[in-house]
């Protein structure tokens, strides 16, 4: 107990202090450190017990510096509070702790620090590969390079022209499919009149949703359609959605929102405005979070936890050479299943 309690007190080891302890070469070290192969059983026992009896952190900056890798997976998001990015970290953090790394999170709201964010996580040596949260469109507009480290994109996917971005990783999921159950749902239930309440105008997921809806509305004849802009957060929707009822003699009998906080403020509205859902308006909502259930809202249940095992699990093997140039290998789009509930539950008049 003593022993134990003065190496606690001792200068922090280093790889040749710790390789002559354990009788081995400061390779192996390295490698039991990095949680790599190539070590035989007993030896990486005895490198591991030194480790841990005098409590050795590595420092993963460090061996960034000296161009090995750290361990550490750059993840960048827009917003903390958003959910949909929450569950995503989640996905991600689970599938890098199983491979023996840890993640290294920032936020950054704004289009200019977004990016300065992600030139610094590329080009600096403190990350092994970074992932991009629905980064906003105008990231496209700037060229990764050659040496930069892995990028992964998590919902969303570089236009044809961004040609340096062609090489990212991308984890999408299939809108198109989605917006086209989900509208389809809505004319057999006898709503003819949809607006679709969208989503923050500069992420992907955003104009594909828009686009994907005005496409569905052409394959219904008969049926009307258009997009309301500008109420992308619960709040915003609450007054975009009052304005629009109070100021227009021809009512929508169906609102689609871009998610589920959205589809809320909605609910809220249509509530205080004593407005009967589903028989009067139906509402329907994107991502299935945990309240929808409780709420009995239609919504498209979008798989976040498994966007972001998915997203990592491509980040790895671009990091350990296994995608090649294949470009399927990169890329990965997810399904997403209807889950049609009590907000848009009316008999088809």
């Amino acid at each position: 107990m003593a022993a134990n309690k003065d190496a606690a007190h001792q200068k922090p080891l280093n790889l040749v202090e710790i390789a002559k302890l354990a009788g081995s070469s400061k390779s192996a070290v390295s490698r039991v450190i990095q949680n790599q192969s190539g070590v035989a059983p007993e030896v990486r026992a005895r490198i591991q017990h030194i480790i841990r009896v005098h409590h050795y952190r590595p420092s993963l900056f460090g061996r960034g510096l000296k161009g090995s890798r750290t361990g550490l997976i750059g993840v960048l998001g827009r917003f903390m509070e958003s959910g949909f990015t929450a569950e995503v970290i989640r996905g991600i953090d689970d599938e890098v702790k199983k491979r023996g790394g840890h993640t290294l999170v920032s936020f950054a709201p704004g289009i200019e620090e977004y990016i300065a964010f992600w030139r610094s996580f590329v080009s600096g040596g403190q990350v092994d590969g970074v992932i991009l949260i629905a980064p906003p469109v105008d990231l496209f507009n700037q060229s990764v390079g050659p040496s930069d480290r892995p990028t992964i994109l998590c919902a969303a996917e570089p236009p044809k022209k961004a040609t340096s971005w062609q090489r990212a990783g991308a984890v999408t999921v299939d809108n198109r499919s989605a917006m086209d159950r989900l509208v389809h749902h809505l004319v057999i239930k006898g709503y003819k009149r949809l607006a679709h309440l969208a989503g923050q105008p500069d992420i992907f997921d955003t104009q594909e949703r828009v686009r994907c809806f005005e496409d569905a509305i052409r394959k219904h004849p008969g049926i009307t359609g258009h997009v309301l802009q500008g109420a992308w957060t619960s709040e915003l929707a609450r007054e975009v959605v009052h304005e629009h009822l109070e100021t227009h003699g021809t009512w929508p009998d169906a609102f689609l929102a871009f998610n589920d906080a959205i589809a809320l403020g909605t609910l809220q509205t249509l509530q205080a405005m004593k407005i009967a859902v589903p028989d009067r308006i139906g509402v329907t909502g994107w991502d299935d979070i945990p309240f929808s259930d409780y709420a009995g809202l239609t919504t498209i249940h979008l798989p976040m936890h498994e966007m972001g095992i998915k997203t990592a699990e491509i980040l790895y093997r671009l990091l350990e050479g296994k995608a090649g140039d294949l470009h399927a290998a990169r890329r990965a789009k997810l399904e997403m299943p209807l889950k049609a509930r009590r907000t848009t539950a009316r008999e088809h008049s």
